[in-house]
């Protein structure tokens, strides 16, 4: 539903952005950050994620904010980010992004 925190650590080739998600119960699961950009390359100098996870098959506590939290992470090397200027990821509720 929300996105909390929004990371990008530079490493050897390029950078590791990872998000962390919060859904409104526990159970979500498989979460993923999926490119909204074509062939993964920046529009405008925007790279654009959705912050991806299914819901559980049955219904769960809501229960606290830690036992909640999904992180999830995706590489993006030195060539593909050579052009961005923000990264941006979405969620059902807020987006979070971060700026170069």
């Amino acid at each position: 539903a929300q996105i909390t925190r929004l990371e990008v650590e530079r490493t050897p080739g390029g950078a590791i952005i990872r998000a962390t998600g919060l859904p409104p119960e526990q159970g979500w699961f498989d979460a993923e950050l999926v490119s909204e950009n074509r062939d993964g390359k920046p529009v405008d100098g925007v790279l654009r994620y959705s912050f991806r996870a299914f819901p559980p098959r049955q219904s769960t506590r809501v229960s606290t904010v830690q036992s909640r939290e999904l992180t999830v992470a995706v590489f993006v090397s030195e060539i593909a980010l050579a052009t961005v200027r923000e990264i941006r990821v979405t969620g059902a509720q807020n987006s979070r992004a971060a700026r170069r």
